[in-house]
C-alpha cells in the first residue's frame, strides 16, 4: 500500500465517522421537516370549507372530492411518519453516544464532539460553549475523530455502517458552515 492510498483510506475513515456521528443531526432535521409539513398542511386544512348551499337544488350523492375526511387521514399519515422519525432519532442518538463513550468523559475532544453531534450546535455556538476560537475547536474536534479511529470496535461499527449506506447518497458531514 502506498503512502497516498493509506492517507486516502484514513481520510475516508474520517469522513465516514463524521457521517456516522452526523446521523442524529439528519434524523432531527427530517423530524423538523415533517413537523413543518404537518403545520403547513393543517393551516391549509383550516381553509377547507364545509358544504356550501345553493338556492338551486342539485344532487351531491355522486360528488367525489378531496374532502375533510381525506385531509384528516393525510394529516394522520404525516403524524405517523413523525412518530417513526422520533424512534429513528432515539436510535441514532444512542448510536452516536455509544461512539462518544470511547472518549474520556471529561475530555475537551468529547465535549466538542458532543456539542457538534449531539447538541447539534453550529460551529459558532460550539466555540461559544467551549469558550474557544474556531481553530482550537477544530483541533480538538479532529483530535477526537483521530482518537476514535484508533479503536477497533469503532472501526467495526463504521464498517457495518458503511455497508448499510446507499452508495449513491453521500452526505455533508457537518464539518463546516
Amino acid at each position: 500500500m502506498t503512502p497516498d492510498s493509506m492517507a486516502n483510506e484514513v481520510e475516508e475513515q474520517k469522513l465516514l465517522l463524521k457521517q456516522y456521528l452526523g446521523q442524529y443531526y439528519y434524523a432531527k432535521m427530517k423530524k423538523k421537516q415533517l413537523e413543518a409539513r404537518l403545520r403547513t398542511f393543517r393551516e391549509n386544512m383550516l381553509g377547507t370549507k364545509g358544504m356550501q348551499y345553493s338556492p338551486v337544488p342539485r344532487s351531491q350523492t355522486n360528488s367525489v372530492g378531496d374532502g375533510p375526511a381525506t385531509q384528516v387521514i393525510r394529516a394522520m399519515e404525516i403524524e405517523d411518519r413523525i412518530e417513526s422519525q422520533k424512534a429513528e432519532m432515539a436510535k441514532t442518538m444512542l448510536n452516536v453516544m455509544k461512539i462518544m463513550d470511547f472518549l474520556p468523559t471529561d475530555s475537551t475532544e468529547r465535549s466538542i464532539l458532543e456539542y457538534r453531534h449531539i447538541d447539534c450546535l453550529s460551529w459558532k455556538q460550539v466555540c461559544k460553549e467551549a469558550n474557544m476560537t474556531r481553530t482550537p475547536c477544530n483541533k480538538y474536534y479532529n483530535a477526537g475523530i483521530d482518537k476514535l479511529l484508533t479503536y477497533k470496535k469503532v472501526q467495526s461499527i463504521l464498517q457495518e455502517f458503511a455497508s448499510s449506506q446507499e452508495p449513491s447518497k453521500p452526505r455533508n458531514c457537518l464539518t463546516s458552515e
